[in-house]
């Protein structure tokens, strides 16, 4: 296996985050290879030794983000029935997907408000539509014509997922993780509006803050 050189990645490391930077209060279209240069500490020279252009520098950058969600977020447990939705398996499966995505919080959030071309909020939401689609090919294969609802819970599945994703990130500070596999195990168990009951009859009982 050949090792990585440790200054090529320190260098194209500096360069990601000095996108980041930029993409978090400019449009794109305003973003220029030598803003980019100086912010990554590196000469022209160097940027260009790794990419044509900074749209290349971006695609190459939206690819491996997507890469990597599509490597983290597991939805075998949306297999589980009911009864088994709270099995360790399936609990240690979510877990690590939440952990993953939730360490990815800043990077996520300037990607999805980003002023650029593509929609990466949606191409997330479509990741896991198709990994969903992908767990369950052997049922569709069997019944050919489940496909087209398999492919609506496959979405209804992933923009519930990818909102909680951004209603987590907004209050993470008050919502922990083990509350967001309670309200997904919930959804999945009861549905979405008696899990919402829940809550809201949940919220009713605890004392008023003073």
């Amino acid at each position: 296996m050949k090792k990585k050189d440790l200054r090529i990645v320190k260098t194209l490391s500096q360069i990601d985050r000095a996108l980041l930077k930029w993409l978090k209060d400019t449009p794109f279209q305003k973003i220029t290879v030598d803003a980019l240069c100086q912010t990554a500490m590196i000469n022209r020279s160097t940027f260009y030794k790794y990419y044509i252009d900074k749209y290349d520098l971006l695609d190459q950058y939206l690819e491996r983000t997507l890469d990597e969600f599509r490597e983290h977020v597991d939805v075998e447990f949306i297999n589980a029935t009911p009864k088994k939705i709270n099995d360790i398996s399936y609990n240690q499966d979510f877990s690590r997907t939440l952990a993953f995505i939730l360490s990815k919080k800043e990077i996520y959030l300037i990607l999805w408000d980003a002023a650029i071309d593509r929609k990466v909020y949606s191409e997330m939401t479509g990741v896991i539509h198709d990994s969903i689609l992908s767990t369950m090919v052997s049922y569709t294969e069997k019944h050919s014509n489940q496909k087209k609802y398999a492919d609506l819970y496959a979405y209804l599945f992933a923009t519930n997922m990818m909102s909680m994703a951004r209603w987590w990130f907004e209050y993470s500070e008050s919502i922990t993780q083990e509350e967001v596999e309670d309200i997904m195990a919930s959804n999945m168990e009861k549905g979405m509006f008696l899990t919402f009951k829940k809550q809201v009859n949940e919220q009713k009982r605890k004392p008023a803050d003073k």
